[in-house]
């Protein structure tokens, strides 16, 4: 476990930083221990071995990969924040709505098909 003092975690953030991340790293103030640095992995593998919360904000955020497939409607899926308002203002004025039922008729065919 590496050793900083106070002043060093002021001139040299990135060198204590890049240290943490290893392994903690204690932060000395007139030559007493005062703190310790670890990196967020070890901080929450410590928090769920003392079977203690971990801060969700510290839990590591699950990404979803989604194939591009181009929308049967049009929209531009892509940005999916972006279309949701557009999707939910047609739906709501009744756009699309022949396009939507042929969807919809597809979709339940291939739960037939599949013995649902």
């Amino acid at each position: 476990m590496q050793t900083f003092t106070s002043m060093d975690l002021q001139r040299q953030t990135g060198d204590v930083q890049r240290a943490a991340s290893q392994e903690g790293v204690v932060i000395t103030s007139h030559g007493k221990p005062r703190n310790v640095i670890l990196s967020v992995e070890e901080f929450c593998r410590l928090k769920r071995m003392a079977r203690e919360a971990v801060p969700p904000d510290l839990l590591p955020r699950r990404s979803v990969v989604v194939r591009h497939v181009p929308d049967p409607l049009g929209y531009d899926v892509r940005h999916f924040e972006r279309v949701l308002d557009q999707m939910s203002d047609d739906a709501i004025n009744g756009v699309n709505d022949d396009a939507v039922d042929a969807e919809l008729g597809r979709v339940r065919a291939m739960f037939r098909g599949n013995g649902r």
